[in-house]
Formats: structure tokens, C-alpha cells, sequence
């Protein structure tokens, strides 16, 4: 088996015209791309082993930028500059592959349209596109160079920017249409819904790739939104057909959760293995390994969930119900009002379950609160006319809960962890700070106020005035 790595150069200048085409160097974004994904590329194997470039400045300048930019010095000695690799041709690339005597795996850092032309030559799938810094790697059923056939080779991966960075994926998202429509959350629905369905769509392969955890958040985020605002409908038509899509929702938003605990948790450890009173404890313990195999398996777990043919189906159910005419039909039936009644009675219940709580409550008490609370924030998101100072304030209130949720889940890690494998004791100390942690973030709880719904509207769309 033969492994071939296809990389593209990254994003390149074209402000100066008096540059040769091979003259050209890498623009700012360029730069930016190759510096995400080196890690990437080295993490999937892309430079074990021998590694040719382009002679052109763009191409050189990419691998080594991302060679620089890695721990491991020797990497940028086993590059070699192929003047022939200078080439727009896929069959020239074809021919010079065929003549190679490597005996491992073999990258190209080249360009466009050669690279696509060659992996589509040999993939038995096509691909549509190979962006600037974007990675193909194929699998070949060869021993030796000259023996690849056309259709022959099986898609590893494939990889771009946009999938290992979430800024640079955000880079080109366009904004949600139905936050333009000021003091009309009904008629912005229509619009936001197919919108957030679409930006969910985008999200899934990033996330199930999960280079950066920031993709399943957003994902995350997505999916709540567009639950909460379908919860909010049919609590305000009865419509029974928006049962199925909230169900669907809620299993798929469900099976995000072990992930994003790990992926918050891992990068929690990375402080506390930096702390002196805390890192040989951790290391002697296994902790770090550990979480790490565990997180593997819940990014395993979840990949195989979008990839699974339920999931296809129920994310073509819900787009093509976000899109019908019996959702226009609930949306038409409601009066825009009923959005900001649906908005107190969700702060309402909030300040009954604030208010309630104690410094006997249990854990799940405050973890509904939480719930609670991102779904006023959701409703309260889709509506532009509500004042940006309860926004805000509803940001920083679910930034509080947030954060005695996630010492919650520390907090059990630990003790789970502890009780399988520590009969010694040594993460105690560090169990127990935790403890004090998790009991400071229960009081800044208790302390908070409950929650001033916004001033409602008249039928005009203007707040109403106190009467004198």
C-alpha cells in the first residue's frame, strides 16, 4: 500500500504584476492557512515521508512556512525542489509519479489544476475542488510507484482551511438574514430557520473531523437554536407537526454531549498540568492519556452519528420542513407578538426555579436553570428590537452557569477517575479545590437577581409607556 499526499500551495499575491507567475509569493491569508494546517497535516502523516515542492516561490514558501512552523528541525532537510513539479499538467504529474523509487509514502506540494487533475485521475470518487493549502491524501493498492492505474485509489481524507480552522471557516459565512428584519421575530423566523439549518449542514464535517473543538460548539449552538426556536412554536400553536423535527433535534443536539465534555475538559488538564501543585500528580496517574483515548473515542462516536443513514435522513426531513409551506402556514397563524409572551413566560419560569433554589438544591436543579436560560437567550436572539443591555445580560448570566457546569463535570471526571485508577489518593488535593470551586460557583448563583423581562410592546412596536 502506497500513500500520496496532495497539497495545494497556499493563498498566493497578485498585487504586483510585474512578478513572473513563479515569482509570486504568498499573501496574508496564505500565510495564515499554512500555519493551520501544518499541525494537521503533521498529525495525519502527510510528512514521514519523502516530501517534493514546486519550484515556483508560492509552493516553497508553503512547505516551508509549515515545516518552520513545526517542533521537529529536521523535517525541512528531506524537502527536495522539483522544477518539474512547476506544472499545471495532472498528466505531467502522472508521468513524473510513475517514474519515483520511494519506498514509503511520497507528498507533492504543487498546484492546481494538476492536483485535482491527478487525484481524479487516480480516485475511484472524484473530488469537486482541492482549495489553496487543502490536502488530499489517497490510498493506492501498489507496491511500487510505476504500477498506480487510474481508479484505482481510495479517498483517507481530505482536508481544507476551512476545516481545521473555525476563523477561517467563519471567514466566508454569510450573517443570518432574519436578524435583519428589526421588530419582526416572526417574519425573520421564516427566513433564520432555513439559514441556521444550512450553517448546520456546513458545520457537520468540521466537527466530526474535530481539528478544532470549536466547530462542534458552534454546531452545538445550532442545533439548540433551532430546537428552542421550533420548541417556542409549538408551544404557541399546539401545530403537532413540529413534534417530529423536535424530536429529531433533541436526540442529535444529545449526542454532541459526551464529546464537548471531553473536548472543554482536555483543554482544562493542559492548564492543570502547568501547575507544579498539580502535574505530577496527573502524570503519574495516567490522567492525560487517558481523557486523551476517551475523547478519541466520543470524536469516533460522533462522526459515525452524521455519518450514520438515520441522521441523513432526518437532516433532509428537517430542511425540507423548514422550507414548507405548513411551517409558513404556523408562522402566518401567529401574531408577532406572541413571541415576546412566549419570551416571559420562558423568564418567568426561570425566576420561579432561580428563586427556589437553595444551598440544599441538588446539581440538576441548577443544571435545568442553565437549560432554562439558554433557551430564553436563543428566542431572545432572533428578536433584533429587544434592548442590547438584556442581551447582555443574558450572556453574562449563562457564562456563570456555564462556568459551574463545567466544574461539575471536572469534578466527576476526577472522582470517577480517581475510583478506577488512584487507590493512592494523589489527585485528592486537586479533587478538593474543585470542590471549593464548584461551591463558589453555587453561590454567585444564589446571589444573582432574577431576571427584568423587557418592557412590552404596544401593537405599534414601541415599548409602553408607564401610565403617570
Amino acid at each position: 500500500m502506497k500513500h500520496l499526499f496532495l497539497i495545494r500551495h497556499g493563498k498566493s499575491s497578485w498585487s504586483d504584476a510585474s512578478l513572473e507567475d513563479w515569482e509570486r509569493p504568498l499573501n496574508k491569508r496564505g500565510l495564515r492557512q499554512i500555519a493551520d494546517m501544518a499541525p494537521v497535516l503533521q498529525r495525519i502523516g502527510a510528512f514521514d515521508g519523502a516530501v517534493y515542492s514546486s519550484n515556483a516561490l508560492r509552493a516553497r514558501k508553503t512547505i516551508e512556512g509549515m515545516l518552520a512552523s513545526l517542533e521537529d528541525r529536521t523535517l525541512a532537510e528531506r524537502v527536495a525542489v522539483k522544477s518539474r513539479l512547476y506544472t499545471f499538467s495532472g498528466d505531467v504529474l502522472w508521468k513524473w509519479l510513475r517514474k519515483q523509487q520511494d519506498d514509503g509514502a511520497i507528498t507533492l506540494v504543487g498546484h492546481n489544476p494538476a492536483l485535482l487533475e491527478l487525484a481524479n485521475r487516480l480516485l475511484r470518487h472524484p473530488i469537486d475542488a482541492l482549495p489553496t493549502s487543502g490536502c488530499v491524501h489517497i490510498l493506492l493498492p501498489i507496491q511500487r510507484w510505476k504500477e498506480m492505474e487510474p481508479d484505482t485509489g481510495a479517498l483517507a481524507l481530505y482536508l481544507k482551511p476551512a476545516w481545521v480552522s473555525y476563523a477561517e471557516f467563519q471567514r466566508k459565512q454569510s450573517g443570518d438574514p432574519g436578524k435583519k428584519e428589526e421588530g419582526h421575530a416572526l417574519r425573520g423566523l421564516a427566513l433564520s430557520l432555513p439559514h441556521m439549518l444550512d450553517r448546520l449542514s456546513e458545520l457537520e464535517a468540521p466537527a466530526a473531523l474535530g481539528f478544532d473543538p470549536e466547530f462542534l460548539h458552534q454546531y452545538r449552538i445550532t442545533i439548540r437554536k433551532v430546537r428552542a426556536v421550533m420548541e417556542t412554536l409549538y408551544a404557541l400553536s399546539g401545530d403537532k407537526a413540529l413534534k417530529a423535527p423536535i424530536k429529531r433535534l433533541r436526540r442529535h443536539a444529545q449526542a454532541t454531549s459526551a464529546l464537548r465534555d471531553l473536548d472543554v475538559f482536555n483543554e482544562t488538564l493542559l492548564a492543570w498540568l502547568n501547575d507544579p501543585e498539580f502535574q505530577d500528580a496527573l502524570k503519574t496517574t495516567g490522567v492525560p492519556q487517558a481523557f486523551r483515548a476517551r475523547q478519541r473515542e466520543a470524536q469516533l462516536a460522533f462522526a459515525q452519528h452524521i455519518d450514520a443513514r438515520d441522521y441523513l435522513d432526518d437532516r433532509e426531513n428537517l430542511q425540507s420542513f423548514v422550507r414548507s409551506n405548513r411551517l409558513k402556514a404556523i408562522l402566518d397563524s401567529l401574531d408577532k407578538h406572541r413571541t415576546r409572551e412566549a419570551l416571559d413566560a420562558r423568564i418567568a419560569d426561570h425566576n420561579a426555579r432561580l428563586v427556589a433554589l437553595s444551598d440544599l438544591s441538588p446539581g440538576e436543579d441548577f443544571h435545568r436553570l442553565r437549560k432554562c436560560l439558554k433557551r430564553i437567550r436563543y428566542l431572545a436572539d432572533l428578536d433584533r428590537a429587544l434592548p442590547k443591555a438584556f442581551r447582555k445580560d443574558l450572556k453574562q448570566r449563562q457564562t456563570i452557569l456555564g462556568d459551574f457546569q463545567d466544574r461539575h463535570i471536572q469534578l466527576v471526571f476526577m472522582q470517577t477517575y480517581q475510583a478506577e485508577a488512584d487507590p493512592e489518593g494523589r489527585l485528592t488535593p486537586l479533587i478538593e479545590r474543585l470542590s471549593g470551586q464548584k461551591q463558589a460557583d453555587r453561590q454567585r448563583i444564589l446571589t444573582l437577581d432574577v431576571i427584568d423581562a423587557p418592557e412590552p410592546l404596544t401593537r405599534t412596536g414601541k415599548p409602553r409607556t408607564q401610565e403617570a
